[in-house]
């Protein structure tokens, strides 16, 4: 404000109906303030009937436009007065009854135009890091108190500054080094800013050798437009054909010189100048830089006619370049909304507000919402939705938590159901879906029966086979792990219902269709296996063969609860896969064994009634993420191959359910190289007339493995038929022994009871 304080000499007394108002002595005091404005001060009249004084001023001497009551103070300031304007100035003073005195000595004043030095720009706005010998876009802004339009310099740290021009410009660096970016503003007067802040940027060797096509630079077409109008530049149409354009510069090449604002963007402005008729042309051009500092340029000319103009609003802005014409208030609508940027909060629709960019100095006419100045890997719109800073560096954020897809919850599904989760998303715009942890938990007792981390099966999972039971109620729950380690939070929890299945009638684990029939003895001790609780046989999808399971309870293990088997085409096993199996006689077997204690290590027995060929190999498969692994080195087949032995841990390599919960859940196959299921030859040869002759028989048993147990051997499968005849023998012996003594012990002491009944009695 331009602000002087002046004095008038004397405010000459006047009679008006008897009552005289008399001046006093002049003071004189100038005081400079900023703006157009002036401060007036005068000597109190001495009159008792004193009410006040007015203030008369004017463009013209004696001639006095404008009045003021000031009421009854001595020191007034008159405001609101145009820059560089001469005025005339007065006082009068008034008694109670209204009664005014005449104008007091004309004051001469003339106000000035100062000239208001610009605000100190913004901290540069760029990344932090980066190569030598690459361009890097930094960007500023400004104010200047007086409204003029500035010009911007950076100095770069490294002994060079730039020239004036726009507030972005490019730069890069020959030397390694930590580098401090400050810029400064200036007015066409020559008024200079302080120096902004400093943007830290850490510049390491490029070593990267990358082949890279420059990019394509579009000016726009040619354009036509009247004295006054506002012409936009814009460069939509550029390109790069191996990677983004990084950095847009507008400048003027020849014609009348305007001032371009926003050069720095993808679209420019500027208003057109007056020109000689009938016209003139502007040239202008683009330069544009692709993200690895390559570069490319096109021109566009403006030409600018001295034609009658509408302006139907009075706002200044020609018709055919004002998006409302017929309101003075609004002239451009940077995003097409139908809202002038005057009213809307967004001005470039890419959903932060105006009032946030402009307050971490991104451009509020430009949509850079996918934009990273701060290099975090988090975008501007993530960093507004998180409430971050977009120019600070900040840690990793976790990925959002999973929403649960299906089943739905409370639903009813089968004993495998699929479960599937939306989408992964990650704040940081570089991380990606790595790994996915799916836990299940039987509801009634809190137990999780099932937790695995998949690295394929990342939003839809199936459950294995034998890991749920049947009218059961579970909970679910799931995580998404990316990249670089970092964990969700647990999805909410989700619910569902296993069906009731009248597969299993006697509830013994076998499936009515694969239950043996009641003859089958495969364990050969005279008694029906259908029978017995402690083995379990199954007949198999593939072929006419039989397999039992067989569990003899000790230390560690404890049942087996289930047996199914399944053919190849009914899972999918990727044959083709590297290192899968070639051909499987019987199909996948799935078997569920409880152990003792959680954790426990067991050593399953698998007794063959006829011998495997000399290709054939125990696999395991992995129905989590359907992968089949080589298990030969934890088995161990018997010289004459009619018995192996398989090393199984609860929670450990082959446990489907993967976790340590008392259940082993375990899928597995015999592969063979060649397919011997056609032709005179068999898969086994034939060994037990007493057994189907065109069929197969596997039993089981499993029994502890201390820690002390070595690793099982080729002669593992010793235990066989003939040492339960020796068994037996010796049994009967011992029985025949028992009854020797007693008989000899009764005859002793005279006793008439017969043997039998004496031995019964004991």
């Amino acid at each position: 404000m331009n602000t002087r304080k002046i004095c008038f000499s004397r405010i000459i007394g006047a009679m008006f109906r008897n009552v005289s108002l008399l001046a006093s002595a002049l003071l004189l005091s100038p005081m400079v303030a900023h703006a157009a404005a002036v401060t007036l001060a005068w000597d109190a009249n001495t009159e008792d009937d004193l009410a006040g004084y007015k203030i008369h001023y004017g463009t013209a001497s004696h001639s006095y436009s404008q009045s003021i009551d000031v009421g009854d103070v001595t020191e007034y300031t008159l405001e609101d007065l145009d820059d560089g304007v001469t005025y005339y100035l007065a006082a009068t003073a008034y008694d109670d009854a209204a009664n005014e005195s005449g104008y007091s000595v004309e004051l001469v004043h003339t106000t000035t135009n100062p000239n208001n030095n610009p605000a100190i720009p913004s901290v540069p706005n760029s990344s932090a890091s980066g190569y030598t010998q690459t361009n890097y876009t930094f960007s500023t802004t400004a104010s200047d108190p007086d409204g003029d339009a500035l010009e911007f310099q950076y100095d770069w740290d490294d002994g060079s500054t730039s020239d004036w021009g726009a507030s972005s410009q490019i730069h890069a660096w020959a030397a390694v080094g930590n580098f401090c970016v400050k810029a400064q503003a200036k007015d066409p007067n020559g008024a200079l800013s302080g120096w902004s802040d400093c943007k830290s940027i850490t510049i390491t060797e490029n070593t990267h050798t990358i082949d890279n096509q420059p990019p394509i630079a579009n000016a726009g077409p040619d354009q036509t437009a009247n004295e006054g109008a506002v012409v936009k530049l814009k460069g939509n149409n550029s390109s790069d054909p191996d990677g983004s354009i990084a950095a847009f510069l507008w400048s003027q090449i020849s014609g009348p010189p305007v001032h371009i604002s926003n050069s720095g963007d993808i679209e420019a402005n500027f208003t057109s100048p007056n020109v000689v008729a009938p016209g003139e042309t502007l040239v202008f051009e683009l330069i544009v830089t692709d993200n690895k500092g390559l570069q490319a340029t096109d021109s566009c000319s403006v030409y600018v006619t001295r034609e009658a103009v509408t302006d139907s609003d009075g706002d200044g802005v020609p018709d055919d370049q004002d998006d409302f014409p017929y309101d003075m208030d609004e002239y451009l609508d940077t995003d097409d909304d139908g809202y002038g940027n005057n009213a809307d909060t967004d001005d470039d629709n890419d959903g932060m507000p105006d009032t946030w960019e402009l307050l971490y100095g991104l451009d509020p006419l430009k949509d850079d919402a996918a934009a990273d100045p701060d290099g975090d890997e988090i975008s501007n719109i993530n960093e507004y939705n998180l409430g971050s800073e977009p120019n600070y560096n900040e840690s990793n954020f976790a990925p959002d938590p999973p929403q649960l897809l299906n089943p739905g919850n409370d639903e009813t599904v089968g004993l495998t159901p699929l479960l599937e989760t939306d989408e992964f998303y990650d704040p940081n715009i570089n991380d990606v879906h790595s790994q996915t942890q799916w836990k299940i938990i039987r509801v009634h007792d809190g137990s999780r029966v099932f937790d695995v981390t998949t690295n394929s099966s990342l939003t839809a999972l199936k459950v294995p086979k034998l890991i749920l039971e049947a009218d059961t109620d579970y909970s679910w729950q799931v995580k998404f792990i990316d990249n670089q380690g970092t964990a969700s939070q647990w999805s909410e929890a989700g619910y569902f219902t296993t069906e009731f299945l009248e597969q299993d009638s006697d509830g013994n684990g076998v499936l009515d269709h694969q239950e043996v029939a009641t003859t089958i003895d495969l364990d050969g001790d005279g008694i029906m296996d259908r029978n017995q609780e402690d083995i379990k046989c199954v007949a198999t999808e593939t072929g006419d063969f039989k397999v039992g399971i067989r569990v003899r309870e000790d230390e560690y293990a404890d049942s087996i609860m289930s047996i199914q088997s399944e053919t190849p085409a009914d899972t999918d096993l990727l044959f083709s896969a590297q290192d899968g199996p070639n051909f499987l006689a019987f199909g996948l077997i799935h078997f569920k064994l409880a152990v003792k204690e959680p954790g426990d290590e067991v050593l399953v027995t698998i007794y063959l009634s006829k011998a495997a060929y000399d290709d054939g190999i125990w696999y395991k498969y992995d129905p989590v993420n359907a992968e089949w692994f080589d298990y030969s080195d934890y088995t161990s087949f018997s010289a004459d191959r009619k018995t192996v032995e398989l090393i199984l841990t609860d929670g450990g390599f082959g446990d489907a359910d993967g976790i340590a919960n008392g259940v082993i859940v375990d899928p597995l196959a015999l592969r063979t190289a060649t397919d011997h299921s056609s032709g005179s030859d068999s898969f086994v040869e034939d060994i037990a007339e007493n057994l189907d002759p065109t069929g197969m028989c596997f039993i089981s048993s499993a029994d502890s493995r201390p820690s002390d147990r070595q690793a099982p051997s080729l002669w593992s499968g010793i235990r066989s038929r003939e040492l339960s005849i020796v068994f037996i023998l010796m049994m009967f012996a011992y029985i025949g022994i028992e009854i020797s003594l007693r008989i000899i012990r009764h005859r002793k002491i005279g006793r008439k009871t017969s043997l039998m009944e004496g031995w019964r009695k004991s």
